[in-house]
């Protein structure tokens, strides 16, 4: 078995976890040692327990390699150990750094050197969807990659800025690469691979989402980016516990201010309130950061897709100045028919058979949540 089989193999054992993983490589040295271990021993480092420790003596009959390493295969996914030299920097140094890394894609020394990771609300509304969408976009136009969960609301506007600036992106999910969540991103994973960008995961290939998983996948999150970016967050919900994780691994943490009535802006509110720093806009991030532009792009051009998907054919055709306008208005993030009427100050009797022809073109694509999204 190869280092990297034994990695995966530890990674699977049931009760184990990053942290247990990390104290066990500082008693045994090695990840071969641990799985030889006498059950006797492991039963005596604390922390681990009886159970724990008869799961990892008797690991083969609780772990089948050989189908893990079957998926891990046929999908051409990537295994990153942290004893491999290209595993992310911001990640070795943490005290729960995951052992092992699955991807799609691939990160590069910028995603930890210049980053920022967004969390926010998954119910976010207009305002915070405009804001996450054109500081990501303009964060990432300056070279700075962009760390979020792919999940729905504020994660999404987060990707789709970056992407929307031909920027890096990264999303961190919280179940297995063959159960990509949530499904109404599928398209946005691959898109964010396509360009040059990573999906990336702890969990083993068939491990399906569970609510158990994403509080373990923000810490990632939280870890990788050089700072956190909290837009709207409730007072008792996940991004407002990894921005205040990532307030406690010492690192900057800026906040959008909402609406003071608003629910959804209470716990950013009150992260201000606690030293969260106040930002209008990416400048404010960037100046704060001490981050230059860089001189020349760190784009990777050839890299290829691994998802082997159906491209959508799009209609080539030269567009009405009211088209553009409208296209215009949805890159830069006012993606709704309310909110583009007020942008552009058409009624919606007028917008929405442009909209309707812009469809048809493959310019845009609606979601069941009423959003219009760039398909360009």
């Amino acid at each position: 078995m190869t280092p990297n089989e034994t990695c995966i193999v530890l990674n699977m054992i049931p009760g184990v976890g990053s942290a247990r993983l990390l104290k066990l490589l500082d008693v045994f040295g090695c990840p071969e040692v641990i799985l030889e271990a006498p059950i006797e021993t492991l039963r005596q480092i604390h922390g681990i327990g009886p159970e724990i420790a008869r799961n990892i003596a008797s690991w083969r009959s609780v772990v089948n390699l050989d189908k893990e390493l079957e998926s891990i295969y046929s999908a051409g996914a990537n295994v990153t150990t942290i004893f491999d030299d290209n595993y992310p920097a911001a990640l070795r140094n943490a005290p729960d750094a995951p052992i092992v890394l699955y991807s799609y894609g691939q990160w590069l020394p910028v995603d930890s050197e210049r980053s920022i990771s967004i969390v926010g609300s998954r119910m976010a509304s207009s305002y915070g969807r405009i804001c996450a969408r054109t500081i990501a976009h303009d964060l990432a136009e300056y070279g700075i990659s962009i760390i979020s969960g792919l999940a729905l609301g504020i994660d999404t506007m987060g990707h789709e800025g970056a992407l929307d600036a031909r920027g890096r992106t990264i999303a961190v999910i919280g179940s297995g690469l063959n159960h990509i969540f949530p499904m109404e991103n599928l398209d946005l994973a691959h898109r964010i691979v396509d360009m040059g960008g990573a999906i990336v995961t702890e969990y083993p290939m068939n491990q399906p989402p569970k609510p158990k998983n994403f509080p373990r996948r923000n810490r990632i999150v939280s870890s990788w980016g050089s700072a956190t970016l909290l837009i709207e967050a409730p007072i008792k919900s996940g991004s407002l516990i990894t921005a205040r994780m990532a307030n406690d691994r010492g690192k900057n943490v800026f906040c959008v201010p909402g609406n003071i009535t608003s629910a959804t802006s209470e716990g950013t509110h009150a992260l201000i309130r606690d030293g969260g720093i106040l930002i209008r806009n990416a400048q404010d991030i960037i100046d704060d950061m001490g981050w230059t532009q860089p001189p020349t792009s760190e784009k990777n051009e050839e890299n290829l897709p691994l998802f082997n998907y159906p491209k959508p054919t799009r209609t080539k055709s030269l567009l009405s100045s009211d088209e553009q306008n409208v296209l215009t208005a949805i890159r830069r993030g006012y993606n709704t028919i309310d909110n583009l009427c007020t942008a552009l100050g058409l009624p919606a009797y007028e917008l929405t058979p442009i909209l309707a022809k812009l469809q048809i073109g493959g310019h845009i694509t609606p979601d069941p949540g009423g959003f219009f999204f760039m398909n360009d």
